[in-house]
Formats: structure tokens, C-alpha cells, sequence
């Protein structure tokens, strides 16, 4: 560990100042005895006994630990070192060592588990940081037989008998009003990139961002369902302070998702915890909750605390390698979000509200979660039809409230898709260019009902076979409701004069459509460009007739570029629009006028196609 003397001088003007003695990670040697902290049920702090039987001393300070062995009450009663129980603070020879953060498997001896104790000088920095505003090659000595440590998630099929095998203890993460498949969601994670009929969004994101990643991407091992009711056993919380248990919340009100851990120290109302990352984010805006553990489990894969995470008084803004920090009494501000959905099948109406920690990475999967919970609970079931949706997206530093009206359709499951487009709009305003929008208010209103209705386009007829530049196109549109009759619609379009080529196109179809080959991607000056953009376009419901023209460059590439020169539109209200024609039109340069050719009558209907889902 370089740079011991200068490190070791200011963690004892801490140690001063804190009033407890430390033990440098430099003067742990094996052999020593001490005991840690922890709370396994109700509000008493248990205390359960360690014995140093390593070192592990590697370059820098991220991967020191004191390796130990547990044992006492305490660890027996909850089958071996369980999750929640990092953050436990070690004391060696009455000071503190630091806090256990880490399993290691190596030998079969359950009731004395080996333990990894994340050395107290890193997690004394991260309060260091805290109170000056930060944040608003070696190897194994010690008395096992090993060669080497190796960091694992699962313990290989055939572990070599000189390798100490280190699992991160990592903290359970407690929900409470999540259904099955919305917690699925939240270990998994989202993969924007399968909703085909969002392009016109996801072509605003990069590659690697069109992934919101679930929390099993952080190492979250085990998300548990925690009991609710008006009653709650314990019924009080204890205070801060080592060994007491502690919430990181990241949601809060009619849904509750935190991770659950132990204080290793507080010093006034600043506190350290875990002993090793949450999510790894570095400066958060987390919330610091009071907990309540309801007992410690011997599951048969890891231990962990089960318990409920209680009411906010604080706030948690650093999530570092060597654990988590914040303050009490310090709250971060966070996205207040607001679900009505209205079942009109059912005549069923449900609201939930819950406040969310700002953090991009995140928080764009927490408003999904938490919306396809509430559209579940409405519908109480999975299945087929139509949403109108209306969301609105607010923030301190937004030119003007974002508001979007869209109606989406589903053959097999409309509830997936009534949160996702509010998601992956928060998440492009998160990663503009341009300002941090500081979104405070997310809102969605929803209609839903099981029938589908949607519209679909049968066939777009000119009124004549061919036009000259600076001719206007009268066409008539033909459309087909869900099983229901044929309507048609009349529209016109102006050819430029100085059009291009010996054709032109014109298309008819439903919501929005990819960039052609000739148009480039969009360029904004500042937010409100890429607002107007994003309100731009074309919802679902939307019939679009567009003329497109050839880019002179298309002699060049050898292949036809087309970009838009002039459309019209229609909304449907509460249609899908579905299906698509084109017709290419041969352009008359001579002075002659062309021959007429006008279409008799309705064309005759095509069997219907199957609907495509909204955005699937």
C-alpha cells in the first residue's frame, strides 16, 4: 500500500477528531482477535466474535482486506456472514479495524465462515470527502495455505485447494409493492433496442446507452420482496450509529426499492456504510432511510437480512469502492412521478405516486418499473388492446414542460409499452448535450381498454399517372378500420419545380418512420431544439401522406437517396395506424401535358395484415 506514512498521519488527526481509536490497516497481523457488530433481528445489536487469519495487501488501496474468521451466535443463527451484514464494524484489540464487506469460501467450516473486513482507512476518506463538499502488485500473508485470491460471483466447479475464492457479500435490495414479472424487470433490466417502432428515439441515443441496465448488472444478487401493512415488527429503528441497520433508498411512497446494509461509523450527521459499492456510481443522490430488520435468513445460496426499509432522513452522495456515505438530515431532491391509469373495460381507475433518486443511469428504469406496475394493477391481467397515453416531463432547468399524447396497441401485452416511451425520453433528456434538465416531475395519464382499434392503410391512388415539377397531387387514401369498413381520404401535395430526377414518391403511413437514405440525422443548437424535435414526432395514431424526391447526389452513390420535401397528416384519436403504399410517380418534363388515367371507384380490399405492436 503506497504512501502508508502520509495516509496513516491523517487518519489518525481523524481518529481524533471522531474520538475512536483505529487500527491501521499496516499494524493488522494475523492472529489477532476482535469482534464486529450487527444487527440479526428486531433492535438488538449483536455482537459476534473475529479472528485475523490474513492479510491481503495489494498495490493501492481498492483491494486491502483483513481476512478473518466469524464465528459466535450471531453468525450461526444466520448460517454464515448474510447480506445486509456489510458495513458491520471490526474491532481489533478494541479499535476499529473496519468494516465486513466480503464472503470467502475456502473451507468447509459453515459456523466459523471466512470474511473479508474492508480496511477503516479508505472509508474514513469518503467522510473526509463528504465534509469538504466532494460530493453533493502484492499479494496474501497470514495463516491459511494459500497461494493466491481470486474475485468471484459463484465458486468455480473445481476450486483449487490454494486459492482463496472471495464473493462480494453485496447488500439484499428490499421492495415492497412490486408484482413478479416488475421485479424481473428490475434485476434484468430493459433492452431498448427490440422496439422497432421507437427508431426515431433510439436514433437520439448511442449504441451503448439502448441497454438501461437492471440491477443484477451491478452485482445485486438478491431482490427481495419485503412485507407491508400498517403494523411493522420491529416497530422502532434504531438510531445510526455501528452496527445499527440503515436504508439506501431509490424509491419511496407507494413503491419502496432500497438496498439494506449496515453503519460502520458516524461522526455527527455525516456516516459511512456497506464497505464496499452500491451501484459504484460515485457522487449519488440516493436517500439515507431508517430500517427495520425483521429477521436473518440461512438461505441455501447466500444468507441475507430480511427487513423493511422506513422514512427518509437523509441523504446518500457517495458510492465508492470502499462503501457508501452521507449525511442526516441532508435530503437529495428527487423525481416525483405520478401514475393514473383508467381502465375503461374494467371501469377501473388506479393511481400511484412515489418519489425517485435522480441518477440517469437508473432512474429511466425505475419510471418503467414503476409504471408497468401500475397499468398491472389496473388491468389485473396480461394481454391484448389499446392505450391512449398522455406524459408530461418537468425540470428546473427546462425551457418548458415536455407533454406527449401517443396511443399504442399490443396483441399480447399492452401494459409493456404504456411506460416506455416516457422512459426512453427521460433518459435522452438525462444524456443531451446541451444542460442538465434537473427533471423534477414525471406524469402519465392512460386510458386503456382491451379492444384493438386500429386502422389500417390499403392503397394511396394519384389522381394521374404522371405530373410535371410544380404540379399538385390529388390523391385519395383509402383506409380500413379493425374490422370494420373502408373510408377514404382526400389529400394534396405540391411537386417542387426544381425537383430532381424522373420520379417522384409518394407514401402513405402510420406513426413515425426511420431517416431516409438521403436525409441527415438531426442537428440541435441547444435544449429547446432538441424539445421541438422531440414533440415533433408523429404519434402513433398519425396517417402520413409524404412526397419524397431524389437527392442529386444519388447518380454519385450509385443508388437511390430519397429525402421528404412535403406531407400532410391526419389523426386518428384512439386508432393505431398500421400498414403502408407507395406509389412512384413518373415526372413529365415536357411541355406536353400527360395522360390522364383516373382510378374507377374503390380499389378492391386486400386481405388484411396482422397488426404490428406500437414500438414491438
Amino acid at each position: 500500500m503506497k504512501g502508508l506514512s502520509v495516509f496513516v498521519a491523517v487518519v489518525v488527526l481523524g481518529a481524533t477528531a471522531l474520538a475512536v481509536e483505529i487500527m491501521p490497516f499496516a499494524e493488522v497481523t494475523p492472529g489477532m482477535r476482535g469482534y464486529g457488530l450487527t444487527v440479526v433481528a428486531g433492535t438488538e445489536i449483536s455482537r459476534f466474535e473475529v479472528e485475523v487469519v490474513g492479510v491481503i495487501d495489494q498495490p493501492g488501496t481498492e483491494n486491502d482486506f483483513i481476512v478473518v474468521r466469524a464465528s459466535g451466535d450471531a453468525v450461526e443463527r444466520s448460517g454464515g456472514i448474510a447480506q445486509g451484514m456489510s458495513g458491520s464494524p471490526v474491532y481489533l484489540d478494541g479499535k476499529l479495524a473496519g468494516a465486513l464487506s466480503r464472503t470467502a469460501l475456502w473451507g468447509a467450516e459453515p459456523e466459523r465462515p471466512l470474511g473479508l473486513v474492508t480496511p477503516i482507512e479508505p472509508m474514513l476518506q469518503i467522510l473526509e470527502d463528504l465534509k469538504h463538499g466532494l460530493y453533493t502488485g502484492g499479494g496474501f500473508r497470514g495463516l491459511l495455505p494459500v497461494e493466491r485470491v481470486e474475485y468471484v460471483r459463484v465458486l468455480p466447479e473445481t476450486p483449487e485447494e490454494d486459492v482463496l475464492y472471495v464473493l462480494p457479500v453485496s447488500v439484499p435490495v428490499m421492495t415492497s409493492g412490486l408484482s413478479e414479472r416488475a421485479l424481473r424487470v428490475l434485476e434484468r433490466g430493459l433492452d431498448l433496442s427490440r422496439f422497432d417502432g421507437f427508431s426515431r428515439l433510439l436514433e437520439l441515443l448511442p449504441p451503448w446507452r439502448r441497454v438501461v441496465a437492471g440491477l443484477g448488472t451491478y452485482g445485486i444478487t438478491k431482490i427481495v420482496q419485503a412485507p407491508t401493512g400498517a403494523v411493522q415488527t420491529p416497530a422502532e429503528t434504531l438510531e445510526f450509529g455501528p452496527g445499527a441497520p440503515l436504508g439506501v433508498g431509490l424509491v419511496e411512497g407507494d413503491l419502496v426499492i432500497g438496498a439494506l446494509g449496515t453503519v460502520t461509523l458516524r461522526e455527527d450527521d455525516a456516516l459511512v456504510a456497506f464497505g464496499h459499492p452500491f451501484l459504484f456510481a460515485g457522487s449519488t443522490k440516493y436517500f439515507l432511510t431508517r430500517a427495520r430488520i425483521i429477521d436473518t435468513f440461512a438461505a441455501l445460496d447466500i444468507p441475507f437480512k430480511l427487513g423493511v426499509l422506513g422514512e427518509t432522513v437523509g441523504g446518500v452522495y457517495a458510492d465508492r469502492w470502499a462503501g457508501v456515505g452521507g449525511f442526516v438530515g441532508l435530503e437529495p431532491k428527487g423525481v416525483n412521478t405520478l401514475y393514473q391509469i383508467s381502465d375503461h373495460t374494467e371501469l377501473r381507475t388506479e393511481h400511484l405516486r412515489c418519489r425517485m433518486t435522480d441518477e440517469p443511469r437508473i432512474t429511466p428504469l425505475l419510471i418503467y418499473v414503476a409504471g408497468l406496475e401500475a397499468a398491472d394493477r389496473t388491468m389485473d391481467r396480461i394481454g391484448p388492446g389499446t392505450a391512449l397515453v398522455r406524459f408530461t416531463i418537468d425540470g428546473k432547468n427546462m425551457p418548458w414542460p415536455f407533454v406527449r399524447q401517443n396511443v399504442y396497441l399490443s396483441t399480447d401485452d399492452i401494459a409493456a409499452l404504456i411506460p416506455l416511451e416516457a422512459a426512453l425520453i427521460y433518459l435522452i433528456l438525462e444524456y443531451n448535450e446541451f444542460q442538465d434538465p434537473e427533471v423534477t416531475d414525471v406524469k402519465l395519464y392512460v386510458t386503456v381498454v382491451r379492444d384493438l382499434k386500429a386502422v389500417e392503410i390499403l392503397a394511396l391512388v394519384p389522381e394521374k399517372d404522371a405530373y410535371a415539377p410544380g404540379e399538385t397531387i390529388d390523391f385519395d387514401l383509402y383506409i380500413r378500420n379493425w374490422r370494420g369498413d373502408v373510408e377514404s381520404l382526400h389529400g394534396k401535395l405540391t411537386i417542387p419545380e426544381d425537383v430532381y430526377g424522373d420520379y417522384v414518391e409518394l407514401r402513405a403511413y402510420g406513426g413515425p418512420r426511420p431517416l431516409e437514405s438521403g436525409e441527415k440525422p438531426p442537428l440541435f443548437e441547444d435544449l429547446e431544439d432538441l424539445l421541438e424535435y422531440l414533440e415533433g414526432i408523429p404519434t402513433f395514431n398519425t396517417i402520413t401522406v409524404e412526397l419524397f424526391a431524389l437527392d442529386p447526389l444519388s447518380d454519385v452513390a450509385g443508388q437511390a437517396l430519397l429525402y421528404g420535401v412535403d406531407h400532410v397528416t391526419e389523426k386518428t384519436g384512439m386508432r393505431f395506424v398500421y400498414g403502408e403504399d407507395r406509389v412512384i410517380i413518373p415526372l413529365v418534363r415536357e411541355e406536353a401535358a400527360p395522360q390522364e388515367a383516373p382510378p374507377e371507384g374503390v380499389p378492391p380490399e386486400v386481405q388484411g395484415k396482422p397488426i404490428p405492436e406500437a414500438g414491438g
